[in-house]
């Protein structure tokens, strides 16, 4: 999937968590951004994504130990990712009323990262080091229209949100 089918599905699946947990606007917002990194952050082992592009040298790194769809796109990423998130924010001594939604944003984000792509014909190695990867019964090719529909209905997703206003069911 493409970066920005990736962005829409990190903020539409962090708001849908912030409206499931009654999350106040500030929180709606933390959760927001932490879905729309999380939405990102797998594609830190391709040098040429967007993502890539932005940290070059970390991402030029992560690509040749590991190459693109390996350890980014696992299940252990996401834990680890999420437990150094939290810890990190946490040193800072960030009120657990921000480090928290940011944490479960960045993390919901991810997994909305690794769903696409297990959409994708590439599938994702979900069990990494294990080297099998997982695609869906039905893939959706990227760049494709249907990728287009897909993430334009995310974005439409999203703006209903935003419209609506958080804790407005």
């Amino acid at each position: 999937m493409m970066a920005f089918t990736h962005i829409a599905a990190g903020g539409a699946s962090a708001l849908v968590l912030s409206d499931l947990l009654n999350a106040q606007a500030a929180q709606a917002v933390l959760l927001l951004a932490g879905g729309v990194l999380g939405g990102m952050l797998p594609d830190i082992d391709h040098p040429a994504s967007a993502f890539g592009r932005r940290v070059l040298p970390v991402s030029m790194m992560m690509a040749t130990i590991f190459g693109h769809r390996g350890i980014t796109h696992s299940l252990i990423a996401v834990a680890v990712m999420s437990i150094a998130a939290w810890y990190s924010l946490n040193g800072l001594d960030w009120h657990p009323g921000y480090s928290v939604p940011f944490t479960l944003g960045l993390s919901v984000g991810y997994l909305s990262h690794l769903a696409c792509d297990w959409m994708s014909n590439s599938g994702v190695p979900l069990l990494w080091p294990m080297r099998r990867r997982f695609a869906a019964p039905v893939t959706i090719q990227t760049g494709s229209p249907v990728e287009y529909l897909v993430a334009f209905g995310l974005y439409a997703l999203v703006g209903l949100y935003i419209a609506r206003g958080p804790g407005n069911a």
